[in-house]
């Protein structure tokens, strides 16, 4: 599967209560409507009442005029198990997105797909390029999916024949000149961000950092998983 970076080049540009969003095409032209949601090679837009199917190879990027995007990550230590569903949420969030089993974006209308990648088990360099701890990397020194700092993130995520939303594990990754990778100075604990979970329909889940995220390069990981679903925060 090509790499969702090579596929879209998304730009956030987030504002409460404006409803239209826009997709700019790869020849140039521009499309108006809501954006409705996205799987890995298709993307749903609400054009004069009627949905209309994209593909992603073909968009060059997304300017959304109206979204709130809440964000995924994985949680260290494990979460308390999750609460009942949520009767407040929105008919599209506790359906959950068309994808399962990958944690996706939260916005105003739709769900946002992160940036997959593979982590690759690696070794650090350690004193005098001695011994070193073992960290999994990430091609890029930067992911190309972007949210600000102070917004607020809520990642969904579905499952198909059962799943525990509680394998997630949101990372901080350090960045480097042309990969991205865990931090090496641990001591043995985890690099990850604590979440809270919570159940909102049939098998769907909302994961919520427990801490606002200072700016940097963050994935979202099972695991039991190489996936590794990227964001980056800006200030």
């Amino acid at each position: 599967m090509e790499r969702i970076n090579r596929l879209l080049i998304l730009t956030l540009a987030f504002a409460l209560g404006i409803p239209a969003d826009t997709l700019r095409m790869r020849d140039g032209t521009t499309v108006n409507g809501d954006f409705m949601g996205a799987t890995w090679d298709d993307i749903r837009f609400s054009v004069n009442g009627e949905i209309q199917h994209y593909a992603r190879t073909n968009v060059a990027e997304i300017i959304f005029s109206g979204a709130t995007v809440d964000a995924p990550g994985p949680a260290s230590p494990v979460p308390a198990a999750p609460a009942a569903p949520a009767s407040s949420e929105p008919d599209w969030v506790v359906k959950g997105p068309d994808y399962a089993g990958a944690p996706f974006l939260r916005g105003a209308s739709g769900f946002l797909a992160l940036e997959r990648e593979y982590a690759s088990q690696a070794r650090s360099t350690g004193v005098y390029g001695m011994g070193g701890a073992t960290v999994y990397r990430i091609q890029g020194g930067r992911s190309n999916v972007r949210v600000r700092q102070g917004q607020k993130i809520v990642f969904v995520v579905r499952f198909e024949g059962g799943g525990d939303a509680r394998q997630f594990q949101l990372l901080r990754l350090e960045s480097r000149m042309n990969y991205r990778q865990t931090p090496a100075t641990m001591g043995g604990g985890s690099p990850g961000v604590p979440l809270t979970i919570q159940k909102v329909g049939d098998s769907v889940y909302q994961l919520t950092p427990a801490r606002a995220l200072p700016a940097g390069e963050y994935a979202v990981s099972a695991s039991n998983s190489n996936d590794s679903y990227c964001f980056g925060v800006d200030y």
